[in-house]
């Protein structure tokens, strides 16, 4: 039966380096995970059978979203699992060589750049921020202090019935668009506070409500990474915001340390 290599990521070759990960199950929960080294790298990995993570079984079983929902799920675990005792350069879901050959072939090819990304790496965590706001209170709000907004319903009170019906329903296009302005003008100077604490940031695709599963409308979603000894500035400013205009319909939810999903690309 052939041996396949699942690769979860990439870590720094320690002195003396014993396996910590020995006690971790792999993706088929029967080969447990184990380190092998290239030098200044280290890869982290476990076997897995062909039979199971074949090309032709994989593309059949990528399909059955209960097994990629189970094994996804799987893969982050054990990437968190490794972050908390190494820095790593985490792989994708369902990294997979068919032999040593193959795996040391792409490591030489991007060993340097590895080398270099898990130095800058080093002492960093990424943490996500999503937020979200009340979009009906924010479209009252706006309504209210608008002072352009205020003087068009002014004059729309002096037409004829007929008029301001259609008159209403230009303002109400135009609370809409306000809205909208607000919320891109407030997300990002948030965003540009936070990015100050991080020596790099990314912003991400809204979620639509279908999958964030809350009545509030996402507004912003982004990613930083942050030293270590930024942490604690990062996310009390966080909890800051969040005293400040929570009020306001306004929600902030900070989630991590995470790896470095976002900042760990190889070209």
């Amino acid at each position: 039966m052939s041996q396949l290599f699942y690769l979860y990521g990439m870590i720094q070759t320690r002195e003396n380096q014993t396996n910590p990960f020995s006690e971790l199950k792999g993706i088929d929960g029967e080969h447990r995970l184990d380190l092998m080294e290239y030098g200044e790298l280290s890869a982290v990995f476990c076997h897995v059978d062909e039979e199971e993570f074949g090309e032709d079984v994989l593309e059949e079983k990528t399909n059955q979203m209960e097994w990629v929902k189970d094994k996804a799920f799987h893969h982050h675990e054990m990437l968190m699992k490794i972050h908390e005792q190494a820095t790593i350069i985490p792989m994708k879901f369902c990294t997979i060589y068919k032999t040593e050959q193959n795996l040391r072939a792409m490591i030489d090819s991007h060993q340097q750049q590895m080398v270099d990304l898990l130095k800058q790496l080093d002492g960093k965590e990424e943490w996500n921020l999503k937020i979200y706001c009340d979009r009906d209170r924010l479209s009252e709000q706006v309504s209210e202090h608008n002072l352009n907004i205020k003087k068009k319903k002014e004059e729309i009170a002096q037409m004829s019935k007929g008029r301001q019906y259609l008159e209403s329903r230009k303002i109400d296009q135009y609370i809409d668009q306000e809205v909208e302005k607000e919320q891109e003008e407030f997300s990002s100077e948030f965003h540009d506070k936070l990015a100050d604490f991080s020596v790099n940031s990314t912003v991400k695709k809204n979620w639509n409500r279908d999958v964030t599963g809350k009545d509030e409308e996402m507004c912003w979603n982004s990613a930083y990474l942050v030293p270590l000894d930024k942490v604690e500035n990062f996310l009390e400013l966080v909890t800051e915001a969040e005293k400040a205009h929570g009020q306001s319909g306004w929600i902030f939810e900070a989630t991590g340390p995470w790896p470095a999903y976002h900042f760990a690309n190889l070209s």
